[in-house]
C-alpha cells in the first residue's frame, strides 16, 4: 500500500461513508438534515435563488421518523440494565471505568447499540498501555493513573481496513487499521508471524510520519491474534445494511413530499398580481427607457395597503393569479403512505394521521415482528461486547475470562410475573431448587421489585434481619 494511502479506507468500505452520513443525519434530527440544504431537500424551482431556497427550506416541515425510530430502540434494549455474570471483583470494578474516557460498561453498549442500529459497522478495540509513559507507578494509583485495559470504540467511518487471513490454519483477522485523534493518528494492528504487534503513524506538517512497530504483551507473553470485534448483524468483514437504514430512506422521501406539500401550500397561500398591457417608461422627450443592458424598463406597482395603480391604457388588465391545487390531495395521500411504510419497517410511534381500525391480530403481527428484530439484535450485541469483555479479561484477570457472561436486555415489553409465577417461584426456593440470590434476580427481572435492587445487599439485609429478629416466647 503507498504510503499516503494509510489514512484512507479501503474501497470496499468507502463507498458506504455516505450511507453512514446519511442516517448519521437523519438520527441527529432535523437540524443536522437542513444544514445540508440541497443534499436532502431540492429547491421547489431549479429557478430559485439562495434565498427564495432557504425561506423554502425553512417553511418545509421535518418528521423526525427515524430519530424517533432510534430512541425508541435504544429505549427498549435499555429498559433494564445489563447483565455481566463475573465471580472477578476486578473486573466489576474496572467496568465501571471500561473505555479510555472513562465510560462504564452501560455507557459503552448504549454508545454500541446506538452506533450499530446506524452504521451496523462499529469497531471494539481492546488494549493495555505499556509502562513507558507512566511514572512512579504503584498498585494503589494504577488505575487512577490510567495504567488499565480498557476497551475502545470505532464509529464506520473510523474502520479502515479489515483484511482476514489465516492463522495457524484458522481464518481472523491479520490486519487492521483504525483512524484516530480526529484524523490525526492511524492505528495499524497487525499478525506477523502469528504475533500481535500495533504501529502508528501521524500527521506532522503535512507529512505522513510512522512510528516504530511494537508487541503488546499479556501477563509477558503476546497475542497470536488482533483484540478487536467488529459489531455488525453480518459476519461479513464489510458494511451491510443497518437496521435504521429503511427507515432513513423512507423518511428522506417523506421529507420531500413533505417539501412539495409545502410549496403548494405556500403558493395556495400567496396569489400573484399579475398586469397585461402596460406600456414601457419613457423619458420626458418621448424615449424609452432602457436599463444598463439595453432592456425596457416597465413601472412599478407596490402590493401595499394603501396603495394606488393608474393606467393609461384602458386596455390594462389587472389580475391575481390563483392556484388551484388540485395536486395537493395526492400528495397528502403520498404522506400518510410513506408515514404507514414507516409503522412497519420502524416503530409503531409513526403512526397514519387517522388511522383505521384494526384487528388486535394485525396488532400483535406488527408487534411480534418488531421485537423478533429487536431480539436478534440485542443477542448480537450482547455476543460481540462479551467477546470484548473476554478479551479485556486477559488483561485483567486472566482466571476469570472462561466463566465471563455478559447480555443486554431483551425483555422489551413491561409486563410483571403473575401471581401464580410467584408463588411457582417462591415454591422452586423453598424446596431447594434454586438459591435465595436466583429468587431474587427472577423477582427483579420479573418487575415485582425494583429495578435498582442490589441482589447481593438485599441477601446481606435479610440474614441481618433473620438474626435480630425475636424468638418466639421472648417478650
Amino acid at each position: 500500500m503507498p504510503i499516503e494511502d494509510i489514512f484512507s479506507a479501503t474501497q470496499e468500505i468507502a463507498k458506504f461513508h455516505p450511507r453512514f452520513a446519511r442516517n448519521r443525519d437523519f438520527a441527529d434530527g432535523e437540524e443536522a438534515v437542513k444544514a445540508k440544504r440541497k443534499t436532502y431537500l431540492p429547491a421547489a424551482n431549479p429557478a430559485d435563488d439562495l434565498e427564495t431556497y432557504l425561506s423554502h427550506l425553512f417553511r418545509t416541515r421535518f418528521f423526525p421518523a427515524a430519530t424517533k425510530t432510534l430512541q425508541g430502540w435504544v429505549g427498549l434494549i435499555k429498559r433494564k440494565p445489563d447483565q455481566l455474570n463475573t465471580s472477578s471483583a476486578i473486573i466489576t470494578t474496572l467496568c465501571q471505568l471500561l473505555t479510555p474516557d472513562y465510560l462504564t460498561s452501560e455507557e459503552l453498549t448504549e454508545w454500541v447499540i446506538r452506533e450499530t442500529l446506524i452504521t451496523n459497522f462499529t469497531g471494539l478495540l481492546v488494549d493495555h498501555p505499556s509502562k513507558d509513559g507512566f511514572t512512579g507507578l504503584s498498585a494503589a494509583n494504577a488505575i487512577e493513573q490510567g495504567y488499565r485495559p480498557y476497551v475502545a470504540g470505532y464509529t464506520g467511518e473510523s474502520i479502515l481496513e479489515l483484511r482476514p487471513g489465516l492463522v495457524g490454519g484458522k481464518r481472523q483477522l491479520v490486519r487492521v487499521r483504525l483512524l484516530e485523534d480526529e484524523g490525526n493518528t492511524v492505528r495499524e494492528l497487525m499478525v506477523n508471524s502469528g504475533v500481535y504487534q500495533v504501529r502508528l503513524w501521524h500527521r506532522e506538517n503535512d507529512q505522513i510520519v510512522a512510528g516504530p512497530i511494537y508487541t503488546p504483551l499479556v501477563n509477558g507473553k503476546a497475542l497470536g491474534e488482533i483484540p478487536f470485534v467488529l459489531v455488525s448483524t453480518s459476519d461479513k468483514l464489510s458494511p451491510q445494511p443497518s437496521l435504521l437504514q429503511h427507515v432513513v430512506d423512507l423518511n428522506l422521501q417523506l421529507y420531500i413530499q413533505q417539501g412539495l406539500l409545502s410549496n403548494v401550500h405556500y403558493t395556495l397561500s400567496a396569489p400573484i398580481p399579475t398586469i397585461r398591457g402596460i406600456a414601457p417608461k419613457k423619458d420626458k422627450e418621448g424615449n424609452y427607457v432602457l436599463d444598463d443592458e439595453g432592456n425596457l424598463q416597465f413601472p412599478e406597482f407596490p402590493v401595499a395597503p394603501g396603495s394606488l395603480w393608474l393606467f393609461e391604457s384602458k386596455d390594462t388588465i389587472a389580475e391575481y393569479l390563483e392556484f388551484k391545487g388540485q395536486g395537493a390531495a395526492t400528495l397528502e395521500n403520498s404522506v400518510k403512505e410513506i408515514k404507514d411504510e414507516l409503522r412497519i419497517a420502524g416503530h409503531s410511534i409513526v403512526a397514519p394521521d387517522k388511522p383505521a381500525p384494526e384487528a388486535p391480530e394485525t396488532q400483535m403481527i406488527y408487534r411480534a415482528a418488531e421485537m423478533a428484530i429487536l431480539a436478534s439484535f440485542a443477542r448480537t450485541i450482547s455476543g460481540k461486547v462479551e467477546r470484548a469483555l473476554k478479551l479485556f479479561a486477559r488483561w485483567a484477570d486472566p482466571a476469570a475470562e472462561a466463566d465471563l457472561a455478559f447480555a443486554v436486555n431483551q425483555d422489551f415489553v413491561p409486563q410483571s410475573l403473575t401471581p401464580q409465577a410467584i408463588a411457582a417461584i417462591q415454591g422452586l426456593w423453598q424446596a431447594g431448587a434454586i438459591t435465595h440470590e436466583q429468587l431474587l434476580f427472577c423477582l427483579r427481572d420479573g418487575e415485582v421489585l425494583s429495578p435498582a435492587l442490589d441482589v447481593q445487599a438485599e441477601i446481606e439485609a435479610t440474614k441481618v434481619e433473620a438474626a435480630d429478629r425475636p424468638t418466639a416466647g421472648l417478650i
